[in-house]
């Protein structure tokens, strides 16, 4: 943030002649910039006035860089009448119940595939896991003479509505029902001329939507996630609002995965949010085909808002065309005054630097169901995977290595710039405090809780806040 004279005049030079007589050449002014021996040597590293605060995005950015999720993984998909969904991985996939990745299907059985898009799984064994295909609610039902009671958890549906229901077991007619009566939240019935007793598990397709918008009778809605639906499918729309009305409506178009157009007959202009989509033809439940398991989906979503997780930042959205921080900005205080540039702090308060040492926190520490040694940001959802499997070994977590673990760490995430007490800190606590007393041979969950504590504290350091 506080370049010298001479770099300063070194890069300009640079810009007013390339070496060849050519002036304004940006290529060589980066190279310039870069390999300045201001850049890449370490004779300024003990001046306290060097280097600059870490951007807090570039702080999720580096260590996505220091820990890259694992390879894209490949294998095949089995799903067999029900909303379960087997697949088996070429390699063992290292995932634990409720993690959550990133799935592309490509079908073979020629049924439609299911949607791409983040699953949370349940593991089975080394190279297996399921998953339940979307837009699909589960409960059961017991029918007695014509009539059959459905118990579904926030069904959404009322009397007279239109629903597709799967009886996966028990040997109830599948079928298009309209809904008799409604009973309470979680339950309503249907008529059926099957006259028999009987009960088991049942599934009504449901789309949630995020809402919709209307241009004259044209009605766009958007879903909270791909819908699966095809042109002049047949749908109920249950719309929370007054207009329009609650009825059956053919799919249109598909503008994408997470939104389809439908006509309705009132006309008018309006935007609403909420509703519920039943489509009323069967759902796929037996298909098969390939599976890609791509760990990070890379969508954060905006991370310059909340009260919990929060970087100040989010890409692509400074409030200005320039940054997110003014060139010239000096933080008031002892950095003013030694008359020091500090753009990067006028994202910097005491509010934020919690928010942010929460986000950090939130990629690191929160998702306690993998003992694999894969976390994500954020708060473990999949957005961006980290990987810290190589360092979940004895030869790094085993009480008297926890040294060799902090030196390893530190030149990866500091370039070996973790100051002297910083050290000793952190192999103190991690070695008397995480998993204390340590089992022999060490847990997966022991080796990762010692490999993620001693991230966590280099990361929120100052060592690694403050960029050399």
């Amino acid at each position: 943030s506080n370049p010298s004279r001479g770099y300063i005049y070194r890069v300009a030079q640079t810009f007013n002649d390339n070496g060849s007589g050519v002036r304004g050449d940006m290529q060589a002014v980066i190279q310039a910039i870069l390999l300045d021996p201001e850049a890449r040597g370490t004779n300024s590293l003990a001046a306290p006035t060097f280097g600059k605060q870490r951007e807090p995005l570039l702080r999720v950015t580096a260590m996505a860089r220091a820990f890259p999720a694992p390879p894209t993984m490949t294998g095949t998909y089995v799903e067999s009448g029900t909303q379960t969904t087997t697949i088996t991985t070429a390699a063992p996939h290292r995932l634990n119940n409720s993690d959550v990745v990133q799935l592309s299907f490509a079908d073979t059985s020629g049924n439609p595939a299911l949607p791409n898009e983040a699953y949370s799984v349940t593991s089975t064994g080394s190279n297996t896991f399921t998953i339940k295909a979307p837009n699909l609610s589960s409960g059961s039902y017991t029918q007695n003479t014509n009539l059959i009671t459905v118990n579904i958890g926030s069904h959404g549906l009322n009397a007279g509505n239109a629903a597709f229901l799967s009886f996966t077991t028990g040997g109830a007619a599948s079928g298009l029902y309209q809904v008799v009566t409604v009973i309470s939240s979680s339950s309503f019935t249907v008529a059926t001329p099957d006259n028999a007793v009987r009960s088991g598990n049942c599934l009504l397709p449901k789309i949630s939507a995020a809402g919709f918008s209307q241009s004259k009778t044209n009605v766009t809605i958007s879903c909270t996630g791909p819908h699966g639906l095809s042109s002049n499918e047949t749908v109920y729309v249950v719309f929370n609002s007054v207009t329009p009305a609650d009825a059956q409506y053919q799919v249109q178009t598909i503008p994408d995965a997470t939104h389809f157009t439908i006509v309705v007959t009132n006309s008018t202009t309006q935007t609403q949010s909420g509703g519920s989509i039943y489509p009323l033809g069967p759902p796929p439940l037996n298909r098969s085909g390939n599976v890609t398991v791509q760990w990070s989906t890379w969508n954060l979503g905006y991370t310059d808002n909340g009260a919990t997780f929060n970087l100040s930042q989010s890409p692509l959205s400074p409030n200005t065309v320039f940054n997110f921080f003014f060139p010239n900005y000096e933080f008031p205080g002892a950095l003013a005054s030694a008359g020091l540039t500090t753009p990067e702090f006028q994202l910097t308060s005491d509010t934020s630097v919690a928010l942010q040492m929460n986000f950090l926190e939130g990629g690191i520490l929160v998702d306690n169901n993998n003992t694999n040694g894969l976390s994500s940001f954020n708060n473990g959802g999949g957005a961006i995977v980290l990987d810290l499997g190589p360092w979940m070994s004895a030869n790094y977590t085993a009480a008297a290595n926890v040294p060799a673990l902090v030196d390893s760490l530190n030149s990866l995430l500091v370039a070996g710039q973790l100051s002297a007490a910083g050290r000793s800190n952190i192999v103190s606590y991690v070695t008397n405090t995480v998993n204390f007393p340590f089992s022999t041979p060490p847990t997966q969950s022991q080796m990762r809780d010692r490999v993620r504590a001693v991230v966590h504290l280099i990361t929120a350091s100052p060592d690694f806040t403050i960029q050399k």
